[in-house]
């Protein structure tokens, strides 16, 4: 027996998340170029191979699309299938594919291109970031043209959210050279590639949905914050799609030429710990440790006060959020109270280990600065990605350290106790379990609240404050994305006068 759980939803690529477009009275120009300046170029076209973020910026809906689509506000959504059923164990999709569908090239997309790049994606070849999460597909059947079978080895509630990653996109198998070129089915096609400088998109008139309403993106990209932001004050830009300091903005605050815009993104800044070793693993000591910081100085010192301090590892945009703030609270008085009660009256002292970036730099002195008041000592100690990678994620040889964590929906890694911070609370993990296995959605969500508010109880890690998403923008252009909920960075959507 099937039920439908999501509705028809044609035209999706016309779905533009929270962003308005505006004109003037002359209206946009259909045939415009839209330069985009990033600090994330792609380490490779390879949509299974990539490297960094890059790839997912430039190619995820603009050139290659999914199943399933999450929009800037953070849902799910249908994209290239138009609906699907779900079998009563929840282990059998159905997908029905959108009708009118071609590649780039003209070529109509078939269920057997889905199916190949489902396989792909969970293959030996894929370093996809998504690839374990999707290996819990065990079939993968195209019955007929417009319609994908898969069947999952176990319930997964997250199994829609899964495939709107890149790596789960749909390409035109042996288009060309891997990693260089690609042909998808999205509103663009990449007509070039000038590594160490740019890529630039162009629209694809063969589109099957909504065709995008400039002719032309171009990305180009910059190794530092300060080259880009000089080049969008000369013109050369139209917009950058992140703002990394709010130092930057006071060149463009006050002028008519220029928009400064705000959203939420999934960046959550963290002062992790080892729970697994002395002291970490006294809870007492960790929410010490947590009421010794404020969260509002330090995001005030880094951000002027643009973001939201956090009480969890759950953005606002994550369906099972609530603000959980109010748990440990600043209050330096309770935390050396804790810290006497944990067996240390004289304070304790720890190492920090880092990746040091301007932001991470700002909060390490700040926390230095602000555990000193409760008697607590830190040792930063900064050291390369290399060396973090194999020392803290790796091994866990480590005490605490600083990090961010830009993924959605990663407060699942909680429900892990062999993730690098070694937090390991049993009746999590089984919430975790089964808010996966839930039989709907809200069964899910309620799960993972109770998860939220849990590993918040514990103090399992400080979770500092979330990055706001700023971006700013030449006052020519609009309809860009205020958000940064999603690794793709949707451009059809954007209009120039």
């Amino acid at each position: 027996m099937l039920t439908t759980t999501a509705a028809v939803a044609t035209l999706l690529a016309a779905c533009g998340g929270s962003s308005k477009a505006t004109t003037s009275a002359s209206g946009p120009d259909p045939n415009a170029t839209i330069t985009v300046g990033s600090l994330n170029e792609p380490t490779t076209l390879d949509i299974v191979k990539g490297g960094n973020t890059g790839h997912a910026q430039v190619l995820l809906r603009n050139v290659v699309e999914g199943l399933t689509v999450l929009t800037d506000d953070g849902k799910v959504e249908p994209l290239l299938a138009k609906s699907w059923d779900v079998s009563q164990d929840g282990t059998g999709y159905t997908f029905h594919l959108q009708s009118g569908v071609t590649f780039s090239d003209g070529t109509p997309l078939k269920a057997s291109d889905v199916v190949a790049a489902l396989k792909r994606e969970i293959s030996d070849e894929s370093t996809s970031a998504r690839k374990k999460n999707l290996s819990i597909m065990k079939t993968i059947e195209a019955p007929d043209d417009s319609t994908v079978k898969v069947t999952l080895s176990t319930p997964s509630q997250s199994f829609l959210f899964y495939l709107t990653s890149v790596g789960a996109a749909v390409e035109k198998p042996n288009a060309g050279g891997s990693g260089t070129t690609v042909v998808g089915t999205g509103p663009y096609t990449l007509t070039s590639w000038k590594q160490g400088d740019s890529i630039t998109l162009t629209r694809n008139d063969k589109y099957w949905g909504t065709k995008a309403k400039n002719k032309q993106v171009v990305y180009r990209f910059f190794k530092d914050a300060t080259a880009e932001n000089n080049a969008l004050l000369a013109g050369q830009l139209d917009l950058v799609t992140q703002v990394t300091s709010p130092d930057a903005l006071t060149q463009f605050e006050n002028r008519s030429d220029f928009s400064i815009v705000e959203g939420t993104s999934t960046t959550k800044e963290l002062f992790n710990f080892n729970d697994a070793v002395a002291p970490f693993n006294n809870p007492d000591v960790r929410h010490a440790i947590r009421q010794a910081t404020d969260r509002k100085a330090l995001l005030k010192a880094v951000w002027a006060n643009r973001g939201r301090i956090l009480g969890s590892m759950v953005p606002p945009t994550d369906p099972w959020y609530e603000d959980l703030t109010s748990i440990d609270d600043h209050n330096v008085a309770s935390a050396k109270q804790l810290l006497a009660k944990a067996g240390h009256p004289n304070g304790l002292s720890f190492t920090v280990d880092y990746v040091p970036s301007d932001e991470i730099n700002i909060i390490a002195q700040g926390l230095k600065s602000q555990l000193a008041q409760a008697g607590i000592t830190i040792t930063l100690n900064p050291v390369d990605d290399a060396t973090w990678t194999d020392k803290v994620y790796k091994n866990h040889n480590f005490q605490a350290t600083i990090m961010n964590h830009v993924n959605q929906r990663d407060l699942v890694w909680y429900g892990d106790p062999t993730f690098y911070w070694q937090y390991d609370n049993p009746q999590v993990q089984q919430w975790v379990k089964d808010s996966e296995t839930a039989p709907t959605p809200d069964q899910q969500t309620a799960l993972l609240k109770k998860v939220a508010r849990q590993i918040s109880e514990d103090a399992a890690s400080d979770w500092l404050f979330l990055d706001p998403a700023i971006k700013v923008a030449s006052t020519s252009v609009s309809g860009y994305q205020k958000n940064l909920t999603t690794d793709s960075f949707y451009v059809a959507p954007i209009t120039k006068r």
